[in-house]
């Protein structure tokens, strides 16, 4: 590592990388804020021996290629690590044998970068800036996969210097009158350009980039910047059109360019064509074998959002909320963009309450019902209103894909007039009407169940609608499959009875066996729940009790 007034966070990569190593090389160039103390201090504390060596500042291939020297003959491998780095996850070196190791790097795009070497090896630094690692003798390179990433942070001196880019452009401007032909620097000086806002230059340099040819990324990356710069320009959107695509056509496995191009439709209201292109961007994987500036975030989630927007916007609704649900239970999703999320996925709840709405004859006469000794059985309380009994019914048969597994249905009568009673019989003859206590609660629950046999009994409550199609008797034992301690599964996350943004808290959620995600709580659920009648009568040792799906399937409106 080289390091230069890094006190302030020169600690942090330091307790990072501390159980892994077993000795540790740095080269200061010039520090005047104790770095040099501050370091060795603190590699005594954590008991890892190693070398601080002071060494003027020439440029940064030189003086990196110093301190790998430097750290030959201590151990198998060097690790180069920059002072504001840190460790996310862990790597395995467990199992090492490459000549050197790329490593992914993390700064908001993802990329692969040369951070493990072989001791022995003549390895050097390349370039004033921007530079590169290489070797004067042949070597096998692979990457260093795993459940890890480096997280570069920008939090150093260097980029706390507020003429950084300004730097930067003058010393590769003095490398490329050196040398013309390297592309490189023209790339990183477009780079530095783009960095400082001056987009006229930098999409001069881009193309010049561009046009030179070499490395398939690079140039990809240079036509994308190219793109970018006319965009901030603001040239006419047929010729930035014309330029994204260009982009994409000479590497049509990235999927950034036809994701800004979605974002600039959408944000135009022309959601046709962003839709068009942001499903299309969403269907190019992540690119496996690509190192150089990889938005790892488009292909995981940002060109589905995107999808999600347009799809709402074009009357799309149930691909919208699916997109937007899916989208909800990703982990790598900010918080911010959540909120935003779950509130685009609220907004086609009215659409698909009104697609559940209708009357499905066809499945009333597929059910049967009536069977005493059901497994699984479905009840609802009614109160005075009929048309308020209907539409949980129907959204419920609607929605419900596994209504199949349901074998008795009980509606526990509260106040319906006789006429009504009689209608809902003949519009649902598989239901059960009993008569029972009026007062909401306990009371209620007790009095239906003990009018049940079978083990599971999902209660819907009174008033409820319901709009999520999902297999959702499955959904909820599979749940209480998974959790041996719970006895009520309840419907919606939050035990949300309004479209108000509900979703789980990305730690919290759980997995049960066939997928279903899910949350415990401490609570128990008041909307639609399942409960598990066998444990209902069970003590219980101390612990949660109640769990709910990670979701929204339904509202309530009495």
């Amino acid at each position: 590592m080289i390091v230069r007034n890094e006190a302030h966070i020169v600690t942090e990569v330091l307790d990072a990388v501390a159980p892994f190593i077993d000795f540790w090389v740095i080269v200061d160039t010039g520090s005047d804020d104790g770095t040099q103390s501050k370091i060795r201090n603190h590699m005594a504390h954590l008991g890892v021996p190693g070398e601080v060596h002071d060494r003027p500042w020439r440029n940064f291939g030189e003086n990196r290629s110093e301190a790998l020297q430097l750290a030959q003959g201590h151990s198998d491998y060097i690790w180069v690590m920059d002072a504001d780095d840190t460790v996310r996850g862990r790597p395995d070196f467990s199992r090492l044998s490459a000549d050197v190791y790329a490593m992914r790097i993390s700064d908001g795009l993802l990329y692969w970068r040369r951070q493990l070497f072989r001791d022995g090896m003549p390895w050097r630094y390349v370039g004033v800036v921007h530079e590169y690692a290489d070797c004067s003798e042949p070597f096998r390179e692979e990457r260093l996969e795993g459940d890890y990433f480096i997280e570069s942070r920008r939090l150093g001196a260097r980029n706390n210097d507020p003429k950084k880019y300004e730097r930067d452009r003058d010393l590769l401007l003095a490398e490329v009158q050196r040398d013309p032909a390297n592309e490189r620097s023209a790339f990183y000086l477009a780079e530095s350009y783009f960095n400082l806002g001056d987009f006229v230059n930098a999409r001069i340099w881009s193309e010049r980039r561009a046009a030179m040819g070499g490395w398939d990324e690079e140039t990809f990356y240079a036509l994308c910047q190219v793109a970018r710069s006319m965009h901030r320009l603001g040239e006419p959107w047929p010729e930035v059109l014309d330029a994204y695509l260009r982009a994409w056509a000479f590497r049509p496995t990235r999927a950034e360019p036809l994701h800004e191009i979605a974002a600039e439709y959408r944000a135009r209201g022309e959601y046709q064509l962003g839709y068009l292109f942001a499903r299309c961007a969403a269907g190019i994987p992540l690119p496996a074998d690509d190192i150089l500036f990889v938005d790892a975030s488009v292909y995981q989630w940002r060109a589905l959002d995107e999808q999600s927007v347009c799809a709402s916007w074009i009357g799309k609704h149930e691909e919208s909320f699916t997109l937007c649900r899916d989208l909800l239970t990703r982990s790598d999703v900010p918080e911010n963009d959540r909120r935003r999320i779950a509130a685009n996925r609220d907004h086609a709840i009215p659409a698909l309450l009104e697609t559940a709405t209708p009357y499905p004859e066809s499945l009333v006469r597929r059910i049967t019902g009536h069977d005493l000794q059901a497994e699984t059985s479905v009840s609802l309380v009614t109160g005075a209103r009929r048309s308020v009994v209907e539409a949980t019914v129907d959204t419920f048969l609607n929605c419900c894909l596994d209504v199949a597994r349901v074998g008795r249905f009980v509606a526990l009568d509260t106040g319906l007039p006789p006429e009504d009673r009689r209608a809902l019989q003949r519009r649902y003859p598989f239901l059960e009407f009993i008569s029972g206590p009026s007062t909401e609660g306990v009371a209620q629950l007790q009095y239906i169940q003990d009018r049940l046999r079978g083990r599971y009994w999902l209660h819907l409550g009174e008033g409820w609608r319901f709009f999520s199609r999902a297999a959702l008797i499955g959904c909820l034992q599979a749940v209480l499959a998974a959790e041996p301690r719970v006895v009520q599964v309840g419907v919606n996350v939050d035990d949300a009875s309004a479209p108000a943004g509900a979703y789980a808290a990305a730690g919290t959620v759980r997995s049960a066996g066939d997928g279903t995600r899910y949350v415990l709580v401490g609570a128990a659920a008041t909307g639609p729940a399942m409960f598990d009648v066998e444990r209902l009568s069970q003590v219980l040792d101390s612990g949660p009790i109640t769990a709910q799906l990670d979701g929204v399937s339904c509202i309530h409106r009495p």
